[in-house]
């Protein structure tokens, strides 16, 4: 008998595994975990979509703005400079969006930054308050 290669391996164990799969109920508490999600909302993808684009806006800035060690140093350092809490320090720059936001609502334009990047700036920032009101907060 010729032995299998590593991708006949594989291949028969994966077969293996969809045949116990489809012949186990679905009331198996082994089968738990093992569903598949159901279909997503397309509204629902759009904002999963959204949350990855926030992740990875977050790690690039986070080269430019924190430290080595901590990727919210320029905000503590914000907070730090005017005796605040870095939550509140946050707020502070969540309150520049807001106001970035209202001038376009009163003059229907912006010169440095577009709509959507202040609301992403804003998600962000949202987000960060939150991890540092947490961190202030066990």
């Amino acid at each position: 008998m010729t032995p299998m290669t590593l991708d006949q391996a594989n291949d028969a164990l994966r077969s293996a595994v969809s045949e116990r799969m489809a012949a186990t109920p679905d009331t198996d508490p082994k089968k738990i975990g093992y569903h598949k999600a159901p279909p997503q909302h397309p509204g629902s993808l759009a904002f999963l979509e959204l949350l990855e684009e926030v992740r990875e806006l977050h790690m690039s800035k986070s080269q430019d703005y924190g430290s080595t060690s901590d990727p919210l140093a320029n905000i503590r350092q914000g907070a730090d400079f005017v005796g605040i809490e870095h939550w509140r320090g946050c707020m502070v720059r969540i309150a520049d969006k807001v106001q970035r936001l209202r001038t376009f609502c009163q003059t229907g334009r912006l010169v440095h930054e577009g709509v959507r990047d202040t609301l992403m700036d804003l998600a962000a920032y949202s987000l960060l308050a939150i991890v540092l009101h947490d961190e202030a907060n066990p």
